[in-house]
């Protein structure tokens, strides 16, 4: 880690219009540690002139709460008072954590910060999906027209949710998919068979999950061994006619094998809240597949969440710049001598 203590600097908060960070916890959480600045990074990996110019905008910042950016190693070797970055949310995607372990910068997250909101939205594109909410209201919105006989869905009572993952957020879907009725099974080969039970859910292989489950909703995190987990082999142990969530990280999912699985009929829908390579590839054809809900990564856009994300994340910066422990650290860099 760098220096313990902030003799000077600030810390930077990215945010956009579309991808707004709560201001009030973090100014909260920094008074009279360092100053506060927003600067708005774009959502996408940046050419060599581009990064010089963010570099320039970021210039003597100590902390970074990160919410759209990448923090890159040639990024880092021109931020070299930068101590921490602070994620906005669960996922570290848009950060080289080797590279700022090589160089002394902590990073941190905000695990379980979102966990209500990202559940609440993946129940809900459960419920859109079965009972072809959007399409039902976007005909009476276009058309003026009434009448029941071409938004006829289905119940989810009764029903089989497969969860791929069940940690916080995971858990919750599971208890609120119980109370609608639903039965669940879990593969998550981080958590012992026991501690799935514990959370709801009958332990399952992936590969009985995939066969068995009339909706399969997603809640892994991104690496190298989850990369297009489902891919067209995955998609083709699916039950005919299930449906598949992703409420979790856009690369878990091959989008060619999905938008094929969509358009042959062999799934009846699926609900995307985050796709691959965000911002996404305009020509990628998800976007032309039949039957699918996409949403623009808004599961975490919640007054409630935003606020209790920032606060996280900024009381991290805070306990860093203090010289204390943070409470979600996710590398652990050497400390450097002061000065």
């Amino acid at each position: 880690m760098r220096v313990t203590a902030p003799a000077s600097g600030w810390v930077a908060v990215t945010a956009t219009d579309d991808l707004p960070v709560a201001m009030t916890p973090v100014l909260e959480a920094l008074k009279g540690l360092a100053p506060v600045k927003a600067v708005a990074l774009p959502f996408r990996p940046l050419g060599p002139a581009e990064e010089k110019r963010q570099a320039e905008a970021l210039r003597g910042a100590i902390g970074m709460l990160l919410r759209p950016g990448y923090v890159t190693a040639s990024l880092l070797d021109r931020l070299p008072e930068l101590r921490v970055v602070a994620v906005h949310g669960a996922g570290v995607d848009q950060v080289d954590v080797p590279a700022c372990t090589e160089r002394g910068v902590l990073v941190t997250n905000a695990p379980g910060a979102n966990a209500d909101a990202v559940a609440e939205l993946t129940i809900g594109l459960m419920l859109s999906l079965v009972r072809r909410i959007p399409q039902s209201a976007a005909r009476v919105a276009s058309e003026r027209v009434w009448g029941e006989a071409r938004h006829t869905g289905a119940e989810l009572k009764g029903r089989t949710l497969g969860l791929v993952g069940i940690g916080q957020i995971g858990e919750r879907v599971a208890r609120v998919a119980r109370a609608l009725g639903m039965k669940v099974c879990a593969y998550d080969p981080a958590v012992p068979a026991a501690a799935i039970r514990a959370r709801g859910a009958r332990p399952a292989r992936l590969e009985t999950l995939l066969a068995s489950a009339d909706v399969v909703s997603l809640h892994a995190p991104h690496t190298p061994a989850t990369h297009h987990l489902i891919d067209r082999r995955a998609l083709a142990k699916m039950k005919p006619g299930a449906f598949l969530v992703n409420a979790a990280r856009g690369a878990l999912v091959d989008e060619r094998a999905l938008a094929a699985a969509l358009a042959s009929g062999r799934l009846a829908g699926a609900a995307l809240d985050v796709l691959e390579g965000e911002p996404p590839d305009p020509k990628s054809p998800i976007f032309e597949a039949p039957n699918i809900i996409l949403t623009p990564h808004m599961a975490g856009s919640t007054k409630e969440c935003l606020a209790a994300v920032a606060g996280t994340a900024a009381g991290d910066i805070a306990r860093v710049l203090q010289g204390r422990r943070p409470r979600f650290p996710v590398n652990a860099p050497r400390r450097r001598a002061v000065g």
